[in-house]
């Protein structure tokens, strides 16, 4: 299940779904519900992004992308692959979703029209499972990957057959990535976190 909640201390402020109604104000550790809830995906969510004020993507060990709707209340696309999904980011530049799969590959999708069913392109670099994808904030075309090779990846998705950069300086798998201006910083199953810059 997909639920979206509110983080504002009024649980019907921002809520669309429902009349609004006065209610106490929530107390420090009160049960909350959700604004929304979303069913679709048949395993497990691993992981989601905002598209835009009103449009997520999610992707799922049931070997889909779903593409959601928060106003229609409804998804309003899927793909789907012959590999289960572990990570995925959406480019507000480039409109891409990356996604990272248990097959060791990253792949591409572009969810603009009828080839938004299709794989837009396929990242081929790491030797085990993907565990997050990163689009870079400043440049379209480049993107970090994790994988449990205990590897970081940089591309460039102008030249898709090879990755840009390596960095093995984790001990064990790599679990998470991000970017900051100038560099990128990784976290490890060797309980590390480790900040690295592109040369």
């Amino acid at each position: 299940m997909l639920k979206v909640w509110s983080t504002t201390l009024d649980p019907t402020e921002g809520d669309i779904h429902r009349k609004k109604k006065k209610r106490k104000p929530v107390e420090d550790g009160a049960l909350r519900t959700p604004l929304l809830t979303l069913g679709g995906h048949t395993q497990a969510i691993t992981g989601c992004t905002w598209q835009d004020n009103s449009q997520i993507v999610t992707v799922s060990q049931d070997m889909s992308v779903k593409f959601w709707d928060t106003q229609l209340m409804t998804c309003t696309k899927t793909i789907s692959i012959a590999t289960a999904l572990q990570c995925l980011d959406w480019s507000d530049k480039s409109r891409l979703v990356a996604t990272g799969a248990s097959d060791k590959y990253v792949r591409l999708f572009d969810p603009r029209g009828a080839s938004g069913a299709l794989v837009h392109l396929t990242l081929v670099g790491h030797q085990l499972w993907v565990a997050d994808v990163a689009w870079s904030p400043e440049n379209q075309h480049e993107l970090i990957t994790g994988s449990y090779d205990g590897t970081v990846l940089l591309w460039d998705t102008r030249n898709p057959r090879s990755f840009v950069h390596k960095i093995s300086s984790h001990e064990d798998k790599v679990l998470s990535v991000a970017w900051q201006p100038g560099r990128i910083a990784s976290g490890g199953a060797d309980s590390k976190v480790h900040l690295s810059t592109f040369k």
